[in-house]
């Protein structure tokens, strides 16, 4: 699957997640540490804002302040944000490099990067509300296919992943993404 078609998968298969949420579940604490529900969403929307604004050849940081507000309108905050980010790596295309604050990569690496967020985020956000998220395979396949041939020393060490959790070869291509990330699947 196309890069962008696969991100705009991951944000649309994701969108459910938040229209099921209960405000009161914006304060419970998150699989991410550190992070309850709020920050959590709060960083997935403000990455997809920086991706976007890198496409457009704004600089952008990663302070994007409470994205999520009162929660009243989050359904419609994830579409735009997604449609956004979207809509950005089509008109941007896939030449060039994107600059983040945490460095710079080629586009081709950069929306994998960009769908690793949305994905992965999205199973968080899921496992930290109680609701059902499956990982769509082949997006975790690009996903995998990008981390597992990278280092990722630094960023476990930088504390942007977790320790690697240790999942069966023959496993599902989700749960592999999911354990090389750090997660428990």
């Amino acid at each position: 699957m196309e890069p962008v078609v696969a991100l705009d998968k991951a944000w649309t298969d994701a969108e459910r997640l938040t229209a099921g949420l209960d405000p009161a579940q914006y304060c419970a604490r998150s699989v991410c540490a550190d992070w309850d529900v709020r920050a959590l969403l709060n960083h997935t929307l403000g990455e997809a804002q920086m991706m976007t604004d890198a496409n457009r050849g704004q600089a952008g940081g990663n302070d994007h302040g409470d994205l999520v507000a009162d929660g009243a309108d989050l359904p419609t905050t994830w579409r735009n944000a997604g449609r956004a980010n979207v809509a950005s790596w089509r008109e941007s295309g896939m030449d060039g490099e994107r600059a983040y604050f945490y460095g710079t990569f080629p586009a081709p690496a950069a929306v994998l990067i960009n769908l690793g967020e949305v994905l992965v985020h999205s199973w968080d956000l899921a496992q930290s509300t109680g609701q059902e998220f499956v990982v769509d395979a082949e997006l975790a396949g690009l996903v995998h296919g990008l981390y597992s041939s990278v280092p990722l020393d630094g960023m476990r060490s930088g504390g942007m992943l977790d320790p690697e959790v240790p999942v069966a070869a023959d496993a599902p291509m989700a749960d592999r993404m999911l354990g090389l990330l750090g997660r428990r699947p």
